[in-house]
């Protein structure tokens, strides 16, 4: 299968809807749709509520069997200061991902700091988190100020197997530490562009030298997952077709999003089919 995990933070946008799905196709055979062209996503909306174990069932029975996602941790837990509150959150929301683990679906959960989450203020609320995911759970690691730059929080991290997610967003530099058996990268910028329609941005610096550490630095890490979101050039899935190439794996076929089961070009179409329907987040 390769060690590279590629795809996007999120797949449910109605901005995709003609760059990337048929125009008029349902949010309910958005997932479907996107499993066709990418093996792995991370959950965007998980940081916000955490989801219904039966919605995560309906995820992992809607996707392939190679089909991988990873979650953002919601961010009551790792945004507010309220330990029982979060500790309860936390608990429910693992407990939820049974059925992605049970199919062998689950990449990782990330623990999504903000830029305000410093060193040595913060060490002891990361301690507690890093403890109070199980081992089981892959864990990734988002920190996005300087101060955690230190040798101590590299021993606690590799303390744990977590994995520091190498971000690409204003204001960060995160080392190129491996710090577990995968490595984590998200392709993140900044909040300036309010359409996905499109790839608006030129990031091929950005994507040479994330290629250059992924080469260099994670050479031992067995799996690479690397998630573009939208505001990085202006469109995620043409964000991680520019990201394979630049890394030298296959290119992704976008239309594959578009067409109907056994469709095997766009031109053939024929009446489109529904894939099923229903919440998405």
């Amino acid at each position: 299968m390769g060690r590279y995990w590629l795809g996007c933070s999120g797949w449910s946008y109605d901005d995709w809807l003609g760059p990337f799905y048929p125009p008029g196709a349902p949010p309910g055979e958005f997932l479907e749709r996107y499993a066709r062209v990418f093996r792995t996503v991370e959950v965007d909306s998980s940081f916000y509520r955490a989801p219904t174990p039966f919605l995560v069932q309906r995820w992992a029975t809607r996707t392939p069997a190679e089909f991988r996602f990873t979650l953002k941790v919601p961010r009551d837990v790792t945004h507010e200061d309220d330990r029982a509150k979060g500790d309860a959150v936390l608990a429910g929301f693992l407990a939820s991902l049974g059925s992605l683990r049970s199919a062998g679906k689950l990449g990782a959960v990330v623990l999504q700091f903000p830029g305000s989450f410093r060193a040595p203020s913060g060490t002891a609320k990361l301690e507690h988190l890093l403890a109070s995911v199980p081992s089981e759970f892959p864990l990734a690691v988002e920190l996005r100020h300087g101060s955690w730059w230190a040798p101590a929080t590299r021993r606690m991290l590799e303390g744990r197997r977590a994995a520091l997610v190498w971000s690409v967003v204003p204001g960060t530099e995160p080392p190129a530490w491996v710090t577990a058996d995968f490595a984590y990268a998200r392709l993140v910028g900044d909040r300036a562009l309010t359409h996905f329609d499109r790839i608006q941005r030129d990031r091929q610096p950005d994507l040479d030298r994330m290629r250059r550490r992924f080469e260099d630095e994670a050479r031992d890490a067995g799996t690479i997952y690397g998630f573009a979101n939208n505001h990085f050039m202006g469109f995620g899935p043409g964000t991680v077709a520019a990201l394979a190439a630049t890394l030298g794996e296959p290119a992704p076929d976008l239309t594959l999003a578009g067409r109907t089961p056994g469709q095997r070009t766009l031109s053939s179409a024929g009446p489109s089919s529904a894939a099923g329907g229903g919440e998405l987040f």
